[in-house]
């Protein structure tokens, strides 16, 4: 696929990650458009709401988090941790908690985390989340208190998979940050009123039409990689309302219409259009893709209509975004650059600048590596 039709790809699927227009007003609606956005780190799980969302502000999701509770982070695909919006976290536990009880299931048995001992644990936290959240610290001194032994394992994280199993089976999920810690809460205390949502085949209907309105055009091998799960069940039930399309050469499907559109924006760490796909050629070139998917790591990148151009960092301390950019860039693109740098600054309520040596870099036209 080649010139016109590449930029057509590349453009609808900006237009549905909602990274063109950005026409999402909350914090739960830039959330649910790609079903969930990754969270392991916090700080790039917010700048990916930021990305689709016009107007909000880091506290804004900080609220929506920690007092409106309309979006929540626990294991979902893949057993990462996923910012989601409340409305939708039960039905998605439900298809994603015993697919990562069933991944790590074996691994846990090996590291001492036996079905017993995860029963044990999970009775644990039902009883003393039941006073409220509390830190990874606080609940690992817990289990010791009461004779549970996590320590001995040669896995020092242990506890830590305790809490994912407790996750998985929809006991708990994040509550409040504090300080440096996350926290831990019961999920039917911290979202009582949260609703069941669809079940079984309907679920899974609702998660492969969710995935191709956000991600399409789309393969099957890349809703395997962006879920973790099988693809035949889950396309099979939403055949009819999908149509047949050529992905960069290979089979794949559309579901509804998306008019192109272009657009410049920084993505961070571990964002969900990075991951979102089997074959990551059209989007980070290949030379440069060892830049950007770096092991377990996603690092963050300048995107124009919705292919990677270089790379980008920010010093939170000092307020200062470092550009690498991997080509010339014309001015309609330096200038997108400045206007994000911008948006980041109002985001996160502070002075933002950019690099010295990223703007020499901007001026000349050459690599600022």
């Amino acid at each position: 696929m080649k010139g016109s039709a590449h930029s057509a790809l590349l453009g609808e699927r900006i237009a549905r990650h909602g990274l063109a227009d950005r026409h999402d007003e909350t914090v739960a609606a830039a959330v649910a458009r790609t079903t969930a956005v990754q969270a392991q780190d916090n700080f790039a799980s917010r700048l990916g709401v930021r990305a689709r969302a016009a107007g909000v502000s880091d506290e804004d999701v900080r609220t929506a988090i920690e007092a409106e509770r309309s979006v929540v982070r626990t294991w979902l695909m893949r057993g990462t941790i996923h910012l989601v919006a409340s409305a939708d976290l039960r039905w998605l536990l439900r298809i994603f908690g015993p697919a990562v009880i069933r991944k790590y299931g074996t691994r846990w048995d090996q590291l001492g985390l036996t079905q017993d001992l995860r029963d044990k644990t999970a009775a644990v936290l039902a009883e003393v989340l039941a006073d409220g959240p509390m830190t990874r610290p606080e609940l690992r001194g817990v289990f010791a208190e009461r004779g549970i032994d996590l320590e001995s394992s040669p896995d020092p994280q242990l506890h830590t998979h305790a809490i994912v199993h407790a996750s998985c089976i929809g006991l708990v999920c994040r509550g409040p940050d504090r300080g440096r810690h996350n926290t831990f809460a019961l999920l039917d205390d911290w979202l009582p009123d949260s609703p069941e949502g669809p079940a079984e085949d309907d679920a899974l209907a609702e998660l492969a039409r969710r995935y191709f309105a956000a991600y399409s055009p789309a393969t099957a091998a890349d809703f395997t990689t962006w879920s973790g799960l099988a693809s035949g069940p889950a396309i099979g039930l939403i055949r009819d309302e999908l149509t047949p399309v050529d992905v960069d050469g290979r089979p794949g499907f559309r579901l509804g219409e998306a008019d192109p559109a272009r657009g410049v924006r920084l993505l961070p760490l571990f964002d969900n259009y990075l991951l979102g796909y089997r074959d990551r050629t059209a989007i980070v070139p290949v030379d440069r893709q060892p830049e950007v998917y770096q092991g377990g790591i996603i690092r963050p990148v300048v995107l124009v209509d919705g292919r990677a151009v270089g790379r980008w960092t920010i010093d939170r301390a000092k307020g200062v975004v470092d550009l690498v950019p991997w080509e010339d860039w014309p001015r309609r693109v330096q200038r997108a650059v400045e206007g994000e740098v911008a948006d980041l600054a109002r985001f996160l309520g502070r002075d933002v600048t950019i690099g010295q040596a990223s703007s020499s870099a901007r001026a000349s036209g050459t690599p600022g590596r």
